[in-house]
């Protein structure tokens, strides 16, 4: 597919593209200096992905989100790989519904006045676009995720494989990658899912644990818990079904004993302290004395006559400011711990009402001749002993879903073995050797140096893909892969390489780099052009790039002709951008 035309129903600087190699160039014309980046190269690529079907939202669209393109009617003419021409018709102010019209030939102007085919709905639009291009390069996916890679704005020369637009997760994009370079990336999708099905079975055994507090190597326990809970009720059921409370008064007198006259004692204990040390500290609390009368004092020196020296009186007082300082401390310190030892204080004596109550209701049971009240008492302990039961099972069901899910993990992880062993059997396999072979001719002509496209696996077993340029001798990395300008060529080498490997496919025919030449050497820029137009002849590919006019090489400012150029930008006036516009 390459593009023909695009046009507009206003503001705009309508454009028909040569078949093969294209320039848009900014000329720098005014004195003013204005930036010439900000005439429409890079915009107009926005405008070719809308009209490729992109998402559009108006309250987030930096650039078709602007007020001034209310009313607008883009309008795109494709070359597609049937000879055919299609073309699209968007608007701003209903961007989802989509007009068709398929012609056997090339419009000769840029018509408005057409009988659509058809107005479909974005999705369906989508849909209908992708059985346009009909594609044979990667049939499980469609043109939309492949399309960023022929579309390269500034911000997408940051890294060869993962684009801007890839921000998200591993799997929205690293097995398209994997894909598009020969691999099965469904390999790498299967990896990816079941490492985020174990992620979420991780937190349901998590939240398992956490809501019934289980610990699964405690199910041992708590079985023998159980059986002890059950036999316990079972006995205490037919000594009440029998009216024997012999048994159970033993037990009763032994927890009186054992248990609530321990605790009565420890408390009352604690208590005696605690009120011991609340009026130890309230009685240093009244002690405390901060308040010195300077007048006092002054008043006693003039009494006896006696000459009151400034020095001495200035070192007194900053005696008494000290004390003063130590007192306030002292008296935060005792205050504080005074409240706090009035609320434990008040929370013992609730524990020992609560005890004391316990063991009245004990010691009435025990002393009760009445066996009917006995028989509904110790039928309440049944109820008690019951909810234990409960809860106990309830763990143990916890136990037995976070050991299936424990399975189920065990089991996902044997996947992802299985899988890391056919990734590595695939990665040996280097499908990719044909791009890579083009990669690195197109480096190796324009600086004349070695790259490589490699993949392999990390300690996750996780595919990453890399890009770099390898030293002419021994092959090793070289530090240049880490400038900002060579790594925008890895970036246009690599869509290139894709261009030419598939040029005898069904595929994309075009790419637009916006801005690539900037920053490069003059020889180099000469050499970069040469090859893509050599490419543009020999593989039938049609060549987008944007540059501003001081780009051009001053040793051969003809290796653009003006054939070559579809768009002229200007910073003299609002009629030489893009938009007919300064916004």
């Amino acid at each position: 597919m390459k593009i023909s035309k695009i046009y507009s129903n206003k503001n705009f600087k309508n454009i028909e593209f040569n078949d093969k190699f294209n320039a848009i160039i900014a000329f720098i014309e005014s004195d003013k200096k204005d930036d010439t980046h900000n005439l429409g190269k890079t915009s107009l690529i926005r405008v070719i992905d809308f009209l490729l079907l992109s998402g559009f939202d108006k309250n987030t669209d930096k650039l078709l989100g602007n007020n001034i393109f209310i009313g607008q009617e883009f309008y795109g003419e494709l070359k597609l790989n049937s000879s055919k021409y299609l073309i699209i018709k968007r608007s701003i102010n209903t961007p989802t519904k989509i007009s068709f019209k398929l012609n056997d030939s090339k419009l000769d102007d840029f018509k408005f006045d057409i009988d659509w085919d058809e107005e479909l709905t974005l999705k369906k639009a989508k849909a209908r676009l992708n059985e346009y291009l009909d594609f044979s390069i990667l049939p499980n996916w469609d043109y939309r995720k492949s399309i960023t890679y022929f579309l390269r704005s500034q911000q997408d020369y940051l890294d060869v494989f993962k684009l801007n637009k890839f921000k998200g997760k591993h799997k929205d994009w690293k097995p398209f990658v994997f894909d598009l370079l020969g691999f099965n990336g469904e390999l790498i999708l299967e990896k990816l899912e079941v490492e985020e099905e174990i992620d979420d079975l991780k937190k349901k055994i998590q939240t398992l644990r956490l809501e019934a507090q289980i610990d699964t190597s405690e199910k041992d326990r708590l079985e023998g818990l159980l059986e002890i809970k059950k036999n316990e009720l079972s006995e205490i059921k037919d000594q009440i079904d029998k009216f024997n409370f012999f048994k159970e008064d033993i037990q009763t007198n032994s927890y009186l004993v054992e248990e609530i006259d321990v605790k009565l004692q420890a408390f009352n204990t604690d208590r005696y302290r605690i009120s011991y040390e609340i009026n130890k500290i309230e009685s240093s609390l009244s002690d405390i004395n901060d308040d010195v009368d300077d007048n006092a004092i002054n008043s006693l020196f003039n009494e006896v006559n006696l000459y009151y020296p400034e020095q001495l009186k200035k070192e007194y007082n900053d005696l008494i400011n000290f004390q003063k300082s130590l007192t306030i401390e002292r008296k935060k310190y005792l205050s504080e711990t005074l409240s706090q030892l009035k609320i434990e204080y008040s929370d013992l004596n609730l524990n020992i009402k609560e005890i004391e109550n316990q063991k009245g209701d004990l010691l009435s049971l025990l002393t009760q001749k009445d066996s009917y009240h006995k028989f509904k008492e110790y039928q309440k302990k049944t109820i008690g002993l019951e909810v234990d039961i409960e809860r106990i099972k309830d763990k143990l069901k916890a136990i037995d879903s976070s050991l299936i899910i424990e399975n189920d993990i065990k089991e996902k992880r044997e996947l992802i073995k299985d899988n890391i062993s056919k990734l590595k059997e695939s990665l040996s396999e280097r499908k990719h050797s044909s791009i890579n072979k083009i990669f690195n001719s197109i480096i190796k002509e324009i600086i004349d140096t070695n790259a490589l496209i490699s993949l392999k696996l990390n300690n996750q077993g996780n595919v990453e893909f890399n890009a770099d340029y390898q030293n002419k001798i021994d092959l090793i990395k070289t530090s240049e892969s880490q400038g900002t300008t060579y790594k925008k060529l890895l970036c246009v080498a690599f869509d290139l390489s894709l261009l030419v490997n598939f040029s005898d496919r069904s595929f994309f025919k075009f790419v637009y780099h916006d801005g690539v030449l900037e920053g490069l050497d003059d020889r180099i820029k000469i050499r970069y052009i040469k090859i893509v137009k050599d490419f543009c002849e020999k593989y039938d590919l049609q060549y987008i790039v944007t540059l501003i006019d001081s780009d051009l090489p001053k040793d051969m400012p003809d290796l653009i002709e003006d054939k070559d150029i579809c768009l002229r930008l200007n910073d003299k006036d609002a009629n030489g951008k893009l938009f007919l516009n300064s916004f």
